[in-house]
C-alpha cells in the first residue's frame, strides 16, 4: 500500500502512521477528509478506509453491474456511489437505486441492493456492520460476494442465503450466475 493510501504524508491529524483513524469522527470532519486514493467511508464515526481496488475487484464489479443494468434501466444501477444514511456514508461496489431515491449531495437512505465485493482490505467485522447499516436503513437485499471463495451471501430483513452457484432475485427479476461473474480462479 502507499503512503497516500496509508495516510503517511497526509498533513491531517486525523490519520496515524498506522492507516487507523482516531476512533470517532464527527460529519463535519469526515466531510473535511483530504482525497485520498481509495475508498472512505464514515459508519457510526468510525472511518472505514479501503485501499484502491485492484483490477479483478473492478472486473467483478463490473460484472454485476452490467448484470443488474439487463433488470433494470440503467440510471437506477450505480458503480462505487456514496449513500448518506443515518448512521454515516457507505459506498457500496454496485448498487440499485429504490425508483424514487431522493438525492441531495448524496443518494439519501439504503439502496435497494446493495453490492459489497470483499476484498483484501476488508474484515469480517465491517462487513457485519455493513450489512446491517444497509438494512437497517430499508436496503431490500445485501449481496456480499466472496471471489476467493466463489460464492455470495444474500442477506435480507428475515432471511438470510449462501450461494455458490445460482441465485435467483425475485425482486427485480435477474438471475446470478456466480460462474459467470467471477474471475476464474
Amino acid at each position: 500500500m502507499g503512503d497516500a493510501a496509508a495516510g503517511r504524508g497526509v498533513e491531517n491529524s486525523i490519520y496515524n502512521e498506522a492507516m487507523s483513524a482516531i476512533t470517532q469522527l464527527t460529519a463535519e470532519e469526515f466531510l473535511n477528509l483530504p482525497d485520498t486514493p481509495g475508498k472512505q467511508e464514515l459508519l457510526d464515526g468510525e472511518l472505514i478506509s479501503l485501499p484502491p481496488a485492484m483490477y479483478e475487484h473492478a472486473e467483478t464489479g463490473r460484472a454485476f453491474q452490467k448484470l443488474l443494468e439487463t433488470a433494470l434501466d440503467e440510471s437506477r444501477v450505480r458503480f462505487f456511489e456514496g449513500y448518506q444514511l443515518r448512521r454515516g456514508w457507505l459506498i457500496p461496489d454496485v448498487s440499485a437505486t429504490w425508483p424514487d431515491q431522493p438525492v441531495s449531495g448524496w443518494l439519501q437512505g439504503a439502496p435497494m441492493i446493495a453490492i459489497e465485493i470483499v476484498s483484501r482490505g476488508n474484515t469480517a467485522a465491517e462487513i457485519d456492520r455493513k450489512v446491517s447499516a444497509y438494512l437497517q436503513e430499508g436496503a431490500a437485499e445485501v449481496w456480499v460476494v466472496y471471489p476467493a471463495t466463489r460464492s455470495m451471501t444474500v442477506f435480507g430483513k428475515d432471511a438470510t442465503l449462501r450461494v455458490t452457484d445460482v441465485y435467483r432475485c425475485e425482486r427485480i427479476g435477474v438471475t446470478v450466475k456466480l460462474d459467470e461473474l467471477l474471475p476464474a480462479v
